[in-house]
């Protein structure tokens, strides 16, 4: 056998006592039961569920101050010739507070875009411009060509056929480690009635991306029966506390405005649906597990630190200047006793020393006589109409009036937040 011969043979021997050891080294995994995976690559669903456990750092959100900005408009004739109460107006009211950072990134391009899709109904990039383009366009109860009214710097009085005002509010609602909550608030008096509605963008803190509802519930139909089913168990139980005219009926299906909260879901159900007035039902997220996406049940599971926020805007009076006229009208202040008739001259120093007038009193008299009826004018846009989300129906009997305050699961939904 030549040398090279033989240094073939070594080589191949060599190959084949690493093969063997190879095969020897496999079989002892296998039989140990940890190898099935030892170089397969992890699915998506395994990453992403790593992904989602990792300890991360979160930076609290930052927000706009809270902006107010309001148009006015009045038709420049009366519908009805020779009166002036008859003339066609449209008030405009934006009320927004607008996010800045959050969880410390300022890059939120896809918020703003859904923000600004909700809450004006256009696709301006900028929340200043989209707000522009909306309160710029009055909304008149009758259409109204170009030259057929103009702006005005103070607010028109409001009368019932020929008034209108709409109003949207913008504004934090909750948040968390890793969700934001956006509420967007919208209410529109059209000379009869006033129409309400409420909807919500959901934001994952984390990935930084809108969240859909269909993100959020699944969309199989066995599980939307299911999950009908606990909506109308919860309405049973929240009917033992109600009289009989003021019982919630059966919901026919599961709304389409879903509000993640603090205590888990709410389902907005809109005027009429199972009641004359909105209504919302909460399910906690420990009963709602089964029905979210897996990827929103991961999210929720390594979530906390849920936080509510308080300074939520409220809507406007319908009509500011009624209340304006009653008080210039009402110079005198009625109380019982000696003080039966005090008119202006109260406001001297002798009837400070006398008590027939209280530093309290006309300290508190006056605070609400400027919030009742400040005049914000200048510079503001706006335009019309409850395009999305529950809406509901107040009648209005031409007087200005706030919505009151509810709490949550089996009540009217407009304002309500539970802190």
């Amino acid at each position: 056998m030549t040398k090279k011969n033989l240094i073939i043979v070594i080589i191949l021997l060599a190959i084949i006592d690493l093969v063997a050891a190879g095969w020897y080294m496999s079989r002892c995994i296998e039989a140990s039961g940890g190898g099935a995976r030892l170089f397969a690559q992890r699915d998506s669903d395994e990453v992403v569920a790593m992904a989602d456990t990792l300890v991360t750092t979160s930076q609290p959100d930052e927000f706009d101050k809270l902006q107010h900005n309001s148009y006015y408009f009045v038709a420049n004739s009366p519908a009805v010739p020779g009166d002036e109460s008859s003339r066609y107006t449209s008030i405009k009211h934006v009320k927004v507070r607008w996010p800045l950072k959050v969880n410390g990134n300022d890059d939120l391009a896809n918020l703003n875009k859904e923000l600004i899709r909700v809450a004006f109904g256009n696709s301006q990039s900028r929340m200043k411009d989209a707000r522009y383009v909306f309160l710029n366009n009055p909304s008149f109860n009758r259409p109204l060509g170009d030259g057929e009214y103009r702006s005005r710097a103070t607010a028109p009085r409001i009368y019932p056929v020929y008034g209108n005002v709409s109003q949207v509010m913008v504004y934090p609602y909750m948040t968390s480690q890793r969700l934001l909550v956006m509420a967007i608030d919208k209410q529109q008096y059209n000379g009869s009635t006033t129409i309400e509605g409420t909807s919500t963008v959901h934001y994952d803190r984390l990935n930084q991306r809108v969240l859909s509802r269909v993100e959020i519930l699944q969309t199989d139909m066995e599980k939307e029966s299911r999950l009908l089913k606990l909506i109308n168990r919860k309405i049973d139980d929240l009917n033992k506390g109600r009289g009989d005219d003021n019982r919630l009926q059966h919901a026919l299906n599961v709304p389409a405005e879903i509000r993640c909260t603090k205590g888990g879901v709410l389902f907005l159900f809109k005027h009429g649906a199972i009641h004359s007035s909105s209504i919302e039902i909460l399910l906690d997220y420990e009963t709602m597990k089964p029905f979210f996406t897996k990827d929103f049940e991961r999210l929720v599971e390594n979530n906390g630190k849920y936080k509510l926020f308080k300074d939520v805007p409220k809507a406007e009076p319908v009509n500011p200047t009624a209340r304006v006229a009653e008080a210039k009208a009402s110079p005198t202040v009625s109380t019982s006793g000696q003080n039966a008739a005090v008119d202006k001259s109260y406001h001297k120093k002798s009837y400070h020393k006398k008590g027939y007038y209280k530093k309290s009193y006309r300290r508190g008299y006056r605070k609400s006589y400027r919030r009742g009826y400040r005049n914000n004018g200048g510079s503001s846009y706006y335009q019309s109409g409850i395009k999305q989300g529950q809406t509901s129906r107040k009648h209005y009997s031409g007087a200005g009036r706030r919505s009151g305050h509810h709490g949550y699961a089996g009540r009217g939904h407009w304002s309500r937040r539970q802190r």
